[in-house]
């Protein structure tokens, strides 16, 4: 394909959400010349034991190395809530220092995480186990189908959107598997050194799933430096404030451009 300056943004959906819920935002980033691409995770949907790790393997080897090697893009990943966890596992090695040592032009130039998960993994523990060892309140656990399902995810997910959007965005959500957050959480890379000074964080100031107050202890916990940045929404500010959202991760991007 012909080649562009431009970064592409792989964009992971968060749990239960699928490319549709990002598709204004999609649209925005497209608009400034950047490429987009995103996919429906391997374990939204899944009654079978599909993991986290299978997770992070589907992110990397169809929608990260596809970009990178084939069509000779760098990218700029953007992760979502559950996705933070298995996306940035992903791009182990992807790293611009990484790409470089083996003689490659391409690389994962930074992580944007939105209101994200992020366990460190590699160490067996699953994602509950992040969690405080239970699953937050609106999220149920549904063992016979190894789904797990919210019963009415307006109030913590759509509080802030549009009645019509809020209900559409509710019928477009597929229950997400539970093997997914029982399984353990592969290791991250938000620490590797290749991606020092390469990774962000939004904040959603508003958000009732993941509060603003974990939000930060997440982030400590981390013991990293990070970019950070803030933006008055709930949980999904691609759907209440998708051109707010897509200015921040457009700062961030060229940030990452110029390293």
């Amino acid at each position: 394909m012909a080649s562009s300056s431009k970064p592409v943004f792989v964009l992971v959906p968060g749990a239960a959400q699928n490319p549709s819920h990002y598709a204004y935002v999609q649209h925005l980033l497209l608009s400034q010349g950047y490429g987009v691409l995103s996919a429906l995770l391997p374990t939204v949907g899944a009654m079978a034991p599909v993991t986290a790790e299978d997770d992070a393997e589907f992110i990397r080897s169809r929608m990260l190395l596809p970009v990178l090697d084939l069509e000779k893009h760098d990218v700029i990943m953007i992760s979502h809530s559950y996705s933070g966890m298995p996306a940035s596992a992903a791009a182990r090695g992807l790293g611009k220092a990484d790409r470089a040592a083996e003689g490659k032009k391409t690389s994962v130039l930074g992580q944007i995480f939105i209101a994200s998960m992020l366990p460190r993994g590699g160490d067996g523990k699953d994602a509950v186990a992040a969690f405080g060892g239970q699953m937050p309140p609106h999220i149920q656990a549904d063992e016979a189908e190894n789904l797990i399902k919210c019963a009415d995810p307006i109030p913590p997910l759509y509080q802030d959107v549009s009645p019509i959007l809020a209900d559409a965005s509710v019928l477009s959500c597929i229950s997400h598997g539970l093997t997914a957050f029982k399984s353990p959480c592969p290791a991250a890379t938000w620490d590797a050194e290749a991606f020092k000074g390469r990774c962000a964080y939004i904040r959603t100031l508003n958000d009732r799933a993941v509060p603003y107050e974990a939000q930060n202890m997440i982030l400590q916990a981390t013991g990293q430096e990070w970019i950070t940045k803030d933006i008055e929404t709930g949980h999904c500010p691609q759907l209440a404030a998708p051109e707010k959202l897509s200015s921040i991760i457009l700062e961030l991007a060229k940030h990452f451009e110029a390293m």
